[in-house]
C-alpha cells in the first residue's frame, strides 16, 4: 500500500494571525496564554519586507530581535517573476511522511551565481534537535530525513565555496564562505546566530 506525503509549506508573513487548534485541553485558556507566553518569550522573530516600484519587486527576510535587525535573504522580482540569480535566498519543503518521520530538501540560490568562474562547493546543514549534519558537494540543495514529534527546525545553512579567478595575471583561488540561519517558525531562538556572530547580507536599495 502507498503511502500518503504530505507536503508542508514553509512561509513566513510580516504579521502572525493565529495558532492552529491543538485539540482540547482542561484548560484552553490556560494553554492559550502559555502560547503566547512561549512566542513572547523568544529572541528572535522573523519578517519578510516588501519594496515595489514599477514593474520590480523586492522581498528581504530579516531576523529581528531588542537590539537588532539581521537581513539573511533577499529576493528580487521583475514583472513578478523571480531573479534567481541575482537574489540570495534558500527554498526549504518539508513533507511528513507519517510515524514522526519528515524528508525534507533545502535548495540554495546565492548571488555568486551570476559570476562566470569556474567553481567547488560544499554545502552544509545543521540543525539543532538533530545530531547529525548533512553535506554534500558541488551541487546546491540538500536532502534530508529525520524523525521528530513535530515539524520545528531550528538550523544553519552554510556554503564554501572555492572560485577560481585571475589576480594581476596569475591564476588564484578565492575561498567565501556564507551562512544563512533555518527556522520553521517565525519566532526562533536561533543559537546559530550568536554562535557564529552572523552580520547577514548588506545591499544597497538601488543595486539593480
Amino acid at each position: 500500500m502507498k503511502k500518503k506525503i504530505f507536503p508542508i509549506f514553509i512561509l513566513f508573513l510580516g504579521i502572525i494571525s493565529c495558532e492552529n487548534n491543538r485539540g482540547a485541553k482542561d484548560n484552553p485558556t490556560d494553554t492559550k496564554s502559555q502560547e503566547v507566553k512561549d512566542y513572547n518569550d523568544k529572541k528572535y522573530s522573523l519578517r519578510i519586507f516588501e519594496t515595489e516600484s514599477e514593474n520590480k519587486r523586492t522581498e528581504t527576510t530579516a531576523y529581528i530581535s531588542d537590539r537588532d535587525t539581521i537581513y539573511t535573504q533577499i529576493k528580487f522580482f521583475e514583472n513578478n517573476v523571480l531573479d534567481t540569480l541575482n537574489s540570495h535566498f534558500y527554498d526549504l519543503k518539508l513533507y511528513n511522511m507519517g510515524n514522526n518521520t519528515y524528508s525534507g530538501k533545502i535548495t540554495l540560490y546565492s548571488d555568486l551565481d551570476k559570476l562566470k568562474s569556474p567553481y567547488t562547493n560544499t554545502l552544509s546543514l545543521s540543525f539543532q534537535e538533530l545530531e547529525k549534519d548533512f553535506e554534500v558537494k558541488n551541487q546546491n540543495f540538500i536532502e534530508f530525513e529525520f524523525k521528530s514529534e513535530n515539524d520545528t527546525l531550528v538550523g544553519l545553512l552554510t556554503e564554501f565555496r572555492s572560485i577560481d579567478t585571475i589576480v594581476n595575471g596569475k591564476k588564484m583561488v578565492r575561498f567565501v564562505q556564507g551562512s544563512i540561519p533555518v527556522d520553521t517558525k517565525p519566532e526562533t531562538d536561533n543559537p546559530y546566530i550568536e554562535a557564529f556572530d552572523l552580520k547577514g547580507i548588506k545591499f544597497e536599495k538601488n543595486e539593480r
